[in-house]
């Protein structure tokens, strides 16, 4: 979900089994060696250094990550997320999720994915809004119709009046996801996550949205989720229903100009672990 909240942007973040890695190395140099595409992930190497006032260490970045960029799945904040929590682990500093949120955002909007439950995001702000519990499990059908969103370009337009308007649509789905998560109910996470998307969808047309609505319907799933600022278009499935191998069946015979489809399953928030 995301949109507007009482006067500040906001999300909830769907946490799923795609992980990067991040490997930190500090040394004297002051200086931060790291791919040159990578500066994101120079970036959080840097200020986290500051936020703990040793900027004069240097150190070597490594990042290896599988996810698809510029397609909605958050590849830049699991890059820099994993870099600022690497990084003060690598210097021996304790960091927090509000921490790690502060930096992140500090370099550009986030997801919320830092957090070990599910919570309402100020993705601009680094604000925890509120905390809602823990996910159920969900299955995950990520359809991807292909072409790139550059999130830097499509965060410099300012979309607050627009989602302004429509924060009545935004507050009742959230409402439902929120009852959702704290009853185990797929169904009503489904619903929240439906309307939000249909929402979105007026703000910003995706052509591909209505033959993903009626593959929906058809194998009766929970709902769909668009990504706001990505290409993917999710359809979300109960887990208890056994219903993803017919659904990817449907999906690819059923779809028209899909590059990729993929199955995911949801996983517990907070996927930074250190080794």
């Amino acid at each position: 979900m995301q949109g507007v909240i009482e006067d500040s942007f906001a999300l909830i973040s769907c946490p799923v089994n795609l992980y990067n890695t991040v490997t930190i190395q500090i040394d004297t140099s002051g200086v931060i060696k790291c791919d040159s595409e990578l500066q994101k992930s120079i970036t959080a190497t840097e200020r986290t250094l500051a936020f703990f006032e040793k900027s004069n260490l240097g150190a070597t970045v490594k990042v290896s990550n599988p996810i698809p960029k510029s397609k909605g799945l958050g590849s830049s904040t699991s890059d820099i997320t994993s870099c600022i929590a690497a990084t003060a682990d690598a210097i021996g500093e304790p960091i927090e999720a509000l921490q790690i949120a502060s930096i992140a955002t500090s370099i550009e909007p986030s997801d919320a994915t830092m957090f070990e439950e599910m919570v309402l995001f100020g993705h601009r702000t680094g604000l925890l809004i509120d905390r809602l519990g823990d996910l159920p499990l969900l299955d995950i059908l990520a359809i991807d119709f292909g072409g790139t969103v550059d999130t830097v370009e499509y965060n410099m337009v300012d979309r607050f009046s627009v989602w302004k308007q429509h924060e009545k649509e935004t507050q009742n789905a959230l409402l439902d996801i929120a009852e959702g998560i704290k009853t185990n109910n797929v169904a009503l996470i489904g619903k929240g996550a439906t309307a939000n998307t249909f929402t979105a969808q007026k703000i910003k047309h995706n052509p591909d949205l209505d033959q993903v609505i009626e593959l929906a319907q058809s194998i009766n799933a929970a709902g769909i989720s668009l990504a706001h600022s990505g290409t993917i278009i999710s359809i979300i499935l109960d887990p208890n229903q056994k219903q993803m191998t017919y659904a990817l069946k449907q999906a690819k015979s059923k779809l028209r100009n899909w590059e990729s489809i993929n199955h995911f399953k949801t996983t517990r928030p907070g996927p930074i672990q250190i080794t």
